[in-house]
């Protein structure tokens, strides 16, 4: 190869002309190297790409930290719905894996015995899981929201060297969780986890319409981790604290949400009816104290759901039938055209040709205002919206509220219907068919006749507080709507409704009670029919319902209480209507205000009640007047029992065992519930005749009674034509 010489200095040196170009090629490497290190360094990019941000997405992570979801409350903060930790089960099926499921068998066995799944359901599906080659397999909802304790159990086995148990692997989760199940379920609603997020959302009732607030706002860890997937320590920064969920308090009192909840168990098991609600409210503030449905569900085990979404006290809008008319005789007399000792002939009325009957068809011949009304007259009433002129009956119906939303919390809440079109529609309107109203109107509507003409707003949530900083985001309370009537007026309509219940025609005696004077108004609307139009003619195809209030001097308490289409006992809600739900629910409720006893608001406590065995039985709750004791033998000591480590409502039972034989108590005045109890605690078989309360028993007190033994009941409504 050719060389070359150059002389310096000279010195004269010689370089292969190969050499040199090499020398060169190397040095303009070089150069290209430190240009282009020296341009990411500067400019921190390669074609476009940020390099400093690809190096982030590939090594920096970030770690949700997820909110804990506000508590639902009542009124004394009692919680009805709240967060906790629950755990999902998976099995790991890959043989490779040394912790995996090694005997089918057993393990299914052990799933079946702690969590009740069925064993070939999981046999299928580990077997179907190894078919397909997968690592795990879970096993549906049978295998999520398993409790601490359940968890406890099956590590224990999976740890017990006696047993092949094995490929257990347990992911932790949040769940809500409802303490009470079936409880004011439609007000509440439920949330469950999003397959994809993770996190609770709300799906109905207060759940979903406060879902944003009761959220709150998840934070966040960043962190770097290594090629291997390690966090590099050190590196774990801009962390965002979680801001939990705000709270939610309800006016709900847990007291009489139980009281009612085991009315409509009583008036479902008795009836077998397509729909029942009752709605308890305290008639001066217009606070709703407890609600209820059926259909309902349990948001804690999922029963009973897609029964019905339809939170029927906003959102159900229905014929109301002559629980109206009291609307109607409020605004007659506010008007100045109710007499109530003037007369009128009953049995008919002719609108347009049309000829619209009394209940009675043939009426009960020329009789007083106030008689027509303790008779519920349709006929009457068509005769008051002539005097009072159709224009301004109207307006009476829109200030009690009837067609538009009452503005509550809950969204959705349909407005119902005037029907002013047409006469006929106008006239059948006055006795509550034709028009349609919710609960919630009616109790919003009752609240002006019990108030002086000033009525008052219904609301269910008492405040939503944040925790973090314990600010009142939103604080409920009492407020009026409008004077509708006059205090006068009101007064008036007020001693009229007094009237219907056991008044001089003796009408609707099944409401009364002892303890307490009852007043309201009963109702007995035709349904529409679904299928052709029209009404339903069967027989007893009513929705049958009573808006009453107690003290009738000065009332405290409105209850709602209305069902439809029974399928049993249909004559029943013809002759006794909503009585055997609506007087335990008021009685109940009354005394557990201690409303009449002389103490002012206060409310009767609940009594705490621990493990007394092998205690004397005097010692047992001495001092509780409320509460009822029921003892079963003549021993000294308690051997046993009911309720235990719990609480008990006022005026509940406490069932006792003592050491000695076991000897048959009174159970007179017992309520179908506790004698269903009784039978359950002393393990004898309970017969029960009617409904009610217990008057009868086939085995006299002090008897002897052996376990297996069968009791005869007789149970009777409180009904005094009975």
């Amino acid at each position: 190869m050719a060389k070359i010489k150059v002389k310096f200095m000279n010195r004269t040196t010689s370089f292969s002309l190969g050499a040199l170009l090499i020398y060169l090629g190397i040095g303009v490497l070089f150069l290209l190297i430190f240009w282009q290190f020296s341009y990411l360094m500067i400019g921190k990019s390669l074609d476009d790409e940020d390099l400093i941000a690809h190096g982030d997405d590939k090594f920096t992570r970030t770690a949700v930290n997820n909110a804990e979801r506000g508590d639902i409350t009542d009124r004394d903060g009692n919680v009805l719905a709240s967060d906790m930790e629950a755990y999902r089960v998976a099995l790991i099926i890959d043989d490779e894996y040394p912790n995996h499921v090694a005997n089918v068998e057993e393990v299914a066995s052990l799933l079946n015995e702690v969590l009740d799944i069925d064993e070939e359901e999981v046999t299928e599906r580990i077997e179907k899981g190894m078919e397909d080659e997968r690592f795990q397999v879970e096993l549906g909802r049978a295998g999520r929201d398993i409790s601490y304790n359940e968890k406890q159990a099956l590590e224990a086995a999976q740890q017990d060297e006696d047993l092949e148990v094995s490929g257990l692997y347990f992911v932790s989760e949040t769940k809500r969780f409802y303490p009470n199940g079936n409880f004011a379920s439609h007000l509440v609603g439920f949330a469950e986890q999003d397959e994809e997020s993770g996190e609770l959302s709300g799906q109905m009732g207060l759940e979903r319409a406060y879902d944003e607030e009761l959220a709150g706002e998840a934070g966040s860890t960043g962190y770097t981790q290594d090629i291997w997937g390690y966090i590099v320590p050190n590196t774990q920064n801009e962390v965002k604290a979680p801001e939990d969920g705000a709270d939610i308090q309800l006016t709900i009192d847990s007291n009489i949400q139980l009281y009612l909840e085991d009315s409509l168990d009583t008036m479902e098991d008795h009836f077998e009816p397509e729909e029942l609600f009752a709605v308890v409210a305290d008639a001066e503030s217009g606070e709703i104290l407890g609600y209820g449905q059926r259909p309902s569900f349990n948001p804690r085990t999922r029963e009973g759901f897609g029964n019905s979404w339809l939170n029927m006290l906003y959102q159900y809008s229905f014929e109301p039938g002559s629980t109206f008319k009291v609307f109607s005789l409020a605004a007659a007399i506010d008007a100045g055209e109710y007499d109530p000792n003037a007369t009128f002939e009953s049995g008919a009325f002719d609108v347009g040709g049309h000829t619209i009957y009394d209940w009675e068809p043939e009426g009960w011949g020329n009789i007083t205002y106030n008689e027509g009304m303790q008779y519920s007259s349709n006929a009457l009433m068509m005769i008051l919206q002539d005097r009072v002129g159709q224009e301004r009956m109207l307006q009476y119906y829109k200030d009690f509220g009837f067609g538009t939303s009452t503005e509550s919390e809950f969204p959705g809440e349909v407005s119902g219907v005037i029907a002013w079109d047409e006469e006929l529609q106008r006239k059948t309107t006055s006795f509550g068919q034709t028009s349609t109203v919710t609960p919630i109107q009616m109790i919003q509507g009752m609240t002006a006749i019990l108030n002086d003409g000033q009525m008052k707003k219904p609301y269910v949530i008492d405040s939503i507080t944040d925790p973090n900083t314990d600010e009142v985001l939103y604080q409920g309370g009492e407020s009026v709507v409008r004077e509708v009537i006059s205090p006068e007026a009101a007064q008036k309509t007020q001693e009229e409704i007094n009237t219907f219940v056991g008044g001089s025609m003796d009408r609707n005696p099944q409401y009364q009670l002892e303890e307490y004077e009852v007043a309201g108004k009963s109702g007995t609307a035709q349904v529409i029919d679904p299928d052709g139009g029209g009404y339903m003619d069967g027989p007893y195809e009513f929705l049958t319902s009573f808006i009453g209030y107690a003290p009738e001097e000065d009332p405290e308490v409105i209850i709602y209480y209305g069902i439809k289409l029974a399928s049993k006992n249909k004559a029943d809600t013809w002759d006794y209507g909503v009585m055997h739900g609506f007087n335990p629910l008021m009685e109940r409720t009354l005394k557990y205000l201690e409303v009449g006893g002389g103490s002012g608001d206060s409310k009767a406590e609940t009594v705490v009640v621990e493990d007394y065995t092998g205690a004397p039985v005097d010692d047992l709750l001495p001092e509780k007047e409320t509460i009822r004791k029921v003892v079963v033998g003549e021993g000294s000591e308690v051997a046993d029992h009911y309720p235990k480590n719990d609480t008990l409502l006022p005026y509940d039972t406490f069932f006792i065992k003592t050491d000695g034989e076991a000897t048959m108590p009174d159970l007179t005045g017992l309520s179908k519930r506790e004698a269903i109890i009784f039978g359950e605690f002393t393990d004898v078989t309970v017969n029960i005749e009617g409904e009610g309360y217990v008057s009868g028993q086939s085995l006299e007190a002090g008897r002897l009674m052996e376990a297996g033994h069968e009791i005869d009941l007789t149970l009777k409504s409180m009904d005094p034509n009975d």
